[in-house]
């Protein structure tokens, strides 16, 4: 197993396609605040564990397992394959080999919380458009709720094709189109998603076999504006689009010297962080943050309030 893990991580620069300059800065980007995150993420998870464990009532960890995107780890342990093999020899039946995780994520913070939790697992740093392993040495793929940051999904895809073994699986849950549409409500602009039939598309029916693929809406619910604010921000998932710039679309909250510093804090970074290229709501002062207040308010439900994502599962396995 050593040697496979060393062969593995030592061929990046086979079978792959370079990564150019764009998805470059974008990934460093990503990498940046994620590492940031990293000690707060399991504070702040809820949608990801909600993610988590519809994508996991389906899945299997077998033989060498890629788990892309893998912040502080999931623990699959529930979910090895654990029926017997056929195959009988004459000491009796043989047990299917262990399951090895290589976990990737592009955040070198988030692999170090990781191994905290789980120091057997195998932690890669590197971008799911690029993976560093051989052809065809993996059994099966889950990503849940990472492959959306993405600067070339498609090319996501076909790296995963490339390293699956010839009817090996991935269990992928991302981000989609319509996502976040409270913050809109609230005057925010929010990243761009892709929709379910873009990220379908990316699939080559020549290579892939659709298993399952679904839309789930999943709603999180908070006590405060702060509190859902800082769901996105405290998983490190308050990245700028590519496209998007650090213009007059931030929100600033410079003017606010009289709010709470940490309210400042979490209102101003996400908001900009999540805001388009066009212009935005700008927030000036106590009275304009009230002003939001109020209209969150006014979306608050018995459970609190709430912000709802489209999740797309993808389940699909590798072709011959």
């Amino acid at each position: 197993m050593q040697a496979f893990e060393k062969k593995a991580i030592e061929k990046q620069a086979i079978g792959k396609r370079a990564i150019d300059k764009e998805s470059y800065v974008h990934g460093a980007q990503i990498a940046e605040r994620f590492s940031a995150a990293a000690h707060s993420y399991q504070d702040h998870n809820q949608l990801q564990r909600l993610s988590a464990a519809s994508l996991l009532s389906e899945f299997t960890a077998k033989g060498h397992l890629l788990d892309i995107g893998a912040g502080p780890g999931t623990d699959f342990s529930a979910y090895h394959y654990a029926h017997q093999s056929e195959h009988n020899s004459e000491h009796g039946s043989i047990q299917n080999p262990p399951t090895t995780v290589f976990a990737v994520d592009i955040a070198l913070g988030m692999l170090h919380k990781l191994k905290q939790t789980y120091p057997d697992y195998h932690g890669v740093c590197a971008d799911a458009e690029c993976l560093p392993f051989v052809d065809g040495c993996i059994d099966v793929i889950y990503s849940n709720l990472a492959l959306q940051w993405c600067a070339d999904f498609p090319a996501a895809v076909a790296e995963m094709a490339r390293v699956l073994k010839p009817n090996g699986e991935c269990h992928l849950s991302l981000v989609a189109q319509g996502s976040l549409n409270q913050l809109a409500e609230l005057g925010l602009r929010v990243n761009d998603f892709s929709t379910l039939e873009a990220l379908k598309a990316a699939f080559k029916l020549d290579t892939w076999q659709f298993l399952e693929v679904q839309l789930i809406p999943m709603t999180v619910y908070f006590d405060t504006l702060k509190a859902l604010l800082y769901s996105i921000k405290g998983v490190g998932a308050s990245v700028k689009s590519a496209s998007a710039t650090h213009s007059a679309s931030s929100i600033s909250l410079a003017n606010s010297i009289s709010l709470d510093s940490s309210t400042i804090q979490s209102a101003g970074e996400v908001a900009g962080a999540i805001a388009a290229s066009e212009p935005a709501l700008r927030l000036r002062g106590r009275q304009d943050w009230q002003a939001m207040q109020a209209k969150a308010e006014s979306l608050r439900v018995p459970q609190g309030l709430p912000l709802t994502y489209q999740i797309v599962q993808i389940r699909a396995r590798r072709g011959m």
